[in-house]
């Protein structure tokens, strides 16, 4: 299956260098542009250039990552395109499939359909040459860590994620479900203080804090603008114009701190699983800057929540549903005709992962369903 996988990354890199350039964003750009953005941020970084501004002549669109990502971005900076891209787009999907192959209480079989099933959302982010594989593979890392034990390590994916779209720092709510949450909390905070002042090894302190101003900035002026293809699509029309934002973020953050008040479910391994699909899935769902290429990262959750619950009608149709509806939907499968007439592509890519967060935290509330799988405690909770 990896074979498969690095073949069609490969394939859709070779496919976006050689279509050439495309007009958009008021000039000629490629098809490849999101790895022009991460590929070039790091000359931007070490020549003391605002890594927040427009560059149109070398890409479209912002840089909307952290300084420390752009020093990450080293090690393409100097590549050629063509290879850079390959390379970027093989570890994309190496990642996220390495991290769902470590999860140690799915079948071999299952996750062979699970990764399937996701093939079109793999291909999807893949040709936006996004990064969204690894923050759902880096989530998923920290998860199958934890599991062992092994929080340090844990700690040091999310931190990661973080530092490259900052939404993924609430993965961290997983340390909660495990013992040693102060080794956990100091891991955490270690790594934050080490990546925020990483790029010190090419620039200087004063220019880094400038950086990360400008990086807050940019953040607080897309949080005032956009709402993505998410929960506030829906909830702007229902509430106040003026405050809908606040309180779908509330209820967003209800949905995924109550069921952390279940104390002794902790001890379940299906319940820590279930929780980590939750917080996958929420982190499309209450993304304000959520895009088509983004819902990988649900649709990992979705997967693993359907094949880690008890089998049951509901989860069935609502898992093919989603499946239908927020990824062969948006493919070529459908014609452009019918996608574009019948209903919204923000509001018919988000229908169902929604639906689903909600029967997920129903589940958590009242049915606790997920203690019908397996239970066996890890040696790694018996403290607990």
């Amino acid at each position: 299956m990896i074979g498969i996988l690095f073949l069609i990354s490969i394939l859709i890199s070779i496919q976006n260098i050689s279509l050439g350039v495309d007009n958009f964003w008021g000039g000629q750009h490629t098809h490849y542009n999101n790895f022009l953005i991460f590929k070039n941020s790091f000359a931007h970084l070490v020549e003391n250039k605002n890594l927040y501004e427009y560059y149109l002549n070398e890409y479209a669109d912002l840089y909307k990552y952290s300084p420390t990502f752009a020093l990450m971005m080293a090690a393409f900076c100097h590549l050629p395109d063509a290879l850079g891209l390959i390379i970027w787009n093989s570890l994309n999907v190496f990642v996220l499939y390495f991290a769902i192959y470590l999860i140690k209480s799915l079948d071999p079989s299952k996750k062979t359909i699970l990764i399937l099933c996701l093939l079109f959302e793999l291909i999807l982010s893949t040709l936006n040459s996004q990064s969204n594989c690894i923050l759902a593979g880096l989530t998923v890392m920290a998860f199958n860590m934890l599991e062992k034990g092994k929080n340090t390590q844990a700690t040091l994916f999310i931190v990661l994620g973080a530092f490259i779209k900052i939404y993924s720092i609430v993965g961290c709510l997983l340390f909660l479900l495990y013992p040693n949450k102060i080794k956990s909390f100091l891991s955490l905070s270690g790594w934050l203080v080490f990546f925020f002042f990483l790029p010190l090894l090419v620039i200087d302190f004063s220019e880094l804090i400038w950086q990360y101003k400008n990086w807050y900035v940019l953040l607080k002026a897309d949080q005032n603008e956009s709402i993505g293809m998410s929960f506030f699509a829906y909830t702007k029309f229902v509430l106040p114009l003026n405050s809908f934002k606040s309180i779908t973020l509330s209820l967003g953050t209800l949905i995924l701190l109550t069921p952390l008040l279940k104390f002794k479910s902790f001890a379940i391994q299906n319940f820590r699983l279930q929780y980590m699909t939750l917080i996958l899935i929420w982190m499309v769902v209450f993304n304000y800057k959520a895009e088509s290429p983004t819902y990988v990262i649900a649709m990992a959750g979705i997967g693993i929540w359907f094949f880690a619950s008890k089998q049951s009608k509901i989860n069935t149709i609502l898992t093919v549903l989603t499946l239908l509806f927020t990824s062969i939907w948006f493919t070529d499968v459908v014609p452009s005709s019918v996608k574009n007439e019948f209903i919204d592509i923000k509001f018919i890519k988000s229908f169902f992962p929604i639906v689903i967060l909600f029967k997920l935290y129903f589940d958590f509330a009242f049915n606790n369903k997920y203690q019908e799988k397996d239970s066996t405690n890890q040696n790694v909770l018996n403290s607990l």
